[in-house]
């Protein structure tokens, strides 16, 4: 007891002590922010505490990292690379691309260069679908001829310009080729048909040929679609007993809903076999038939300059328009790219056509009278 006694009667000055500096004046009570720190082994630090202050800071500072979204160093993705837009973006553009391929339809369009779909190839250089659509609306583009042209009409801004579009179609043909082999991605969009288009237009006769045949095994594209191609690109070729067959059969095959074109063809094949009678019952036929000539159009689109020239003659020809007629002939028949046979029927188409001399009287031979 008086162990305890003595060790109260220590500690009680001390308590005391203790309890005035807890209310010694200028000490204020602790905030709310120094409360939360309760849990720094219950000692709460005043503002006279640097350390702890710091350490509070600190860890509020991290607490408040951790909670923050986490920002990631940006990197070039693969689509980036290729200088395109982002997944999503080209995959709604391939599916719009997708719906269309099946409705397509082979009529001339009015489009010029920079076109949707070219702006698609642009951002999504790589899809099969845009570049499949870019190739089609660019191969069935209108390059209009000169109004009132003639054997003096400067059309080299126009070969060039059509040549420059056939070449750019090729590209892109070839890269959603490589795209879906890539891919091994095994649907069939047609390629080597638009392909074949693009040769014949550029007079790479073979070439043609051998594309159609590729597009043939494919069998995405219609055969009477094919075969008068075929056709066209032997008669330029010159191998007239083939284009005949070919015509044959694309006629025979056609329905009725895309006849008007194989007409066209039979009237061109049978023109050149040495049939003049018989290309001119189908040619009449065709336009009787395609009154917006909107099919004499669109099969322009697959015929080297100089052929659409011949084409729009024979047509004014069988129609009895002397003038248009001539004029066309004329242009024909100033190209270099006519062969010999080919230039010999223009001119005597062209014979056919010019104005005979009118009879005006007389002697009908030196010498006779008139009544005698």
């Amino acid at each position: 007891m008086l162990r305890l006694a003595a060790l109260t009667a220590l500690l009680a000055p001390l308590l005391l002590q203790g309890l005035l500096q807890g209310e010694a004046p200028g000490r204020t009570p602790p905030g709310a922010e120094e409360a939360r720190a309760l849990g720094n082994e219950g000692v709460i630090g005043g503002e006279s505490d640097p350390k702890l202050r710091e350490a509070l800071e600190g860890k509020e500072a991290g607490e408040a990292a951790e909670q923050a979204p986490k920002s990631v160093k940006a990197t070039a993705t693969v689509w980036a690379q290729a200088n395109s837009r982002s997944w999503l973006t080209c995959s709604n553009t391939a599916n719009e691309g997708g719906q269309q391929l099946w409705s397509f339809s082979e009529r001339a369009n009015t489009f010029r260069e920079g076109h949707h779909w070219e702006y698609q190839v642009r951002d999504c250089p790589n899809t099969p679908e845009v570049l499949t659509m870019a190739v089609r609306v660019e191969l069935m583009r209108r390059f209009d001829l000169p109004e009132g042209l003639d054997e003096t009409t400067d059309l080299s801004a126009l070969a060039a310009d059509t040549e420059a579009s056939k070449r750019r179609a090729l590209e892109w043909i070839d890269r959603a080729e490589a795209e879906l082999r890539r891919r091994r991605d095994h649907r069939a969009f047609g390629l080597e048909y638009w392909r074949g288009r693009a040769l014949l237009q550029l007079r790479d006769f073979d070439g043609a040929d051998a594309a159609f045949e590729r597009a043939l095994a494919e069998g995405a594209i219609e055969g009477w679609k094919l075969r008068r191609l075929f056709a066209l690109a032997a008669l330029y070729a010159g191998d007239l007993d083939r284009a005949l067959a070919f015509a044959s059969r694309a006629l025979l095959d056609a329905p009725g809903n895309d006849r008007v074109a194989s007409l066209y063809v039979m009237g061109l094949v049978l023109d050149r076999a040495g049939d003049p009678s018989g290309a001119k019952r189908y040619m009449i036929s065709a336009l009787n038939a395609d009154g917006d000539r909107s099919t004499h159009r669109g099969l322009e689109t697959a015929m080297p300059l100089h052929e659409r020239l011949y084409f729009r003659a024979f047509a004014k020809t069988v129609k009895l328009e002397q003038s248009g007629a001539l004029r066309l002939w004329k242009a024909y028949l100033a190209r270099s790219e006519p062969e010999a046979p080919e230039r010999r029927l223009a001119e005597r188409h062209f014979e056919s056509l010019e104005p005979r001399p009118t009879s005006l009287g007389g002697p009908a031979r030196p010498g006779e009278a008139p009544g005698g």
